[in-house]
């Protein structure tokens, strides 16, 4: 019996020679820690490569912060966007960039087939950085445009630009991209009152122009009427015009300007027992509306999207009102010689209401249509236009109506060379 109390006392020391109590073990931990304390601050005193491991590690993490600064700046200037694609960029987005190395493919003396009315150099236009700025996408990179690429694409097909004569000058700029590479036997021009015909003999390809302002049949479309007061459509019918449209394989159409005279648009549809007498006057966006519409029937009744591609040009912005673009002392677009800067710049020439008319309708369409969304860029574009350097009237302007931009100078037309050879460059990027 007394052994037991020996075995216990022996295994009592046993467990207390294996586990100190814990104010032991701290105490020995900050003894400990205090020695290396002191022998580290000893060996940072005998030496001065502690300030120089803390200079050094400064001066890396500032290489670093400068090496991510540099990679940044190399990053920015590596062009990432992706190849053009209609599906995926938004091609209104972006800015123009001047690039005095790229000359236009023609002038308007080299090519023989442009209107006076935006021979801009010709008529005595002195500056040309018009000429020179060329349309960057922010998302992508739009294509050059190349007359062979843009002739071998065309061969064997009729292209067709039906509008106004914003949409004329668009299909003269066309017609001088390509015509240069065309031999002088292969190529011909056949100008008619409502129907132009450029013919490629050696690619079997034509590009043609159709001239129907509204769209829709009116009292002005052979024989202008000069006065809006006095103009009269009927917007629920294209069928006059539409005859003119059918076998073609590629059809660009558009439609703007002369619904803003800014007035009420006299409308008829329907049968009318008297005639044009029997008119409403409607406010213009009500008027596109219901002339759309029918234009969109024609197309999703008549065309098959199999055979022919259809495309919808947006409305081309005026630049009447200075103020827009605070040129405070400014005569309209005269004597601008460079685009507006303000991002998503737009000015009172351009008409939000018909733009939504547009997307709302070729919206509901069962028929593919691709829009050209040329107003964006175009609205920045303020030093394009003819403004003085054009004609009226068949006529060139005198000096004196010159001196008098405030009256007579064109904000609404472009200079060719000019804007619309960018919107045919993303035509032809469309059609690639």
């Amino acid at each position: 019996m007394s052994s037991i109390p020996s075995q216990v006392s022996t295994k009592m020391k046993a467990y207390y020679r294996s586990k100190l109590p814990l104010p032991i073990i701290t105490t020995i931990i900050c003894i400990i820690a205090f020695v290396l304390l002191l022998f580290t601050e000893r060996l940072n005193f005998l030496t001065s490569n502690s300030i120089l491991s803390a200079k050094t590690c400064s001066r890396r993490v500032g290489l670093k912060k400068s090496s991510e600064k540099t990679e940044r700046k190399t990053e920015d200037l590596i062009d990432d966007r992706f190849d053009f694609d209609p599906e995926e960029c938004n091609v209104a987005n972006g800015k123009w960039v001047f690039n005095s190395s790229i000359e236009p493919l023609y002038s308007d003396t080299s090519c023989p087939y442009l209107d006076r009315q935006v021979s801009c150099v010709k008529n005595g236009r002195p500056d040309s950085d018009y000429r020179h700025w060329e349309w960057q996408p922010e998302d992508c990179t739009l294509p050059r445009f190349d007359p062979e690429v843009a002739l071998k694409k065309l061969r064997g097909k009729r292209v067709l630009f039906v509008g106004d004569s914003l949409q004329r000058g668009q299909w003269q700029s066309f017609v001088c991209l390509v015509e240069s590479i065309i031999p002088k036997d292969q190529k011909s021009m056949k100008r008619g009152r409502s129907h132009s015909v450029f013919t490629a003999k050696e690619y079997n390809a034509t590009i043609e122009f159709y001239w129907a302002p509204f769209l829709v049949e009116s009292n002005s479309d052979l024989h202008i009427v000069a006065d809006p007061k006095k103009r009269i459509l009927k917007v629920d019918s294209v069928k006059k015009h539409a005859k003119n449209w059918v076998g073609v394989d590629i059809l660009l159409f558009n439609t703007y300007v002369w619904w803003m005279s800014g007035l009420k648009i006299k409308s008829l549809w329907g049968s009318f027992p008297n005639g044009e007498e029997g008119y409403e006057e409607l406010d213009a966006p009500v008027a596109y509306r219901i002339a759309l519409r029918t234009w969109a029937n024609w197309v999703d009744t008549t065309i098959d999207p199999n055979k022919t591609r259809v495309f919808f040009t947006t409305m081309s912005p005026t630049h009447q009102r200075n103020a827009d673009w605070s040129d405070k002392g400014g005569i309209k677009c005269y004597n601008d010689t460079k685009p507006v800067k303000k991002k998503s710049h737009w000015g009172s020439g351009s008409d939000r209401r018909v733009m939504k008319v547009v997307s709302d309708v070729i919206g509901r369409m069962k028929t593919p249509v691709s829009v050209l969304n040329v107003t964006q860029i175009s609205e920045y574009r303020v030093d394009a236009h003819t403004s003085v350097y054009t004609e009226t009237g068949g006529k060139l302007l005198t000096k004196e109506q010159k001196a008098d931009p405030l009256h007579h100078a064109d904000c609404i037309h472009w200079c060719l060379p000019g804007v619309p050879d960018t919107w045919n460059q993303i035509f032809l990027a469309h059609l690639l």
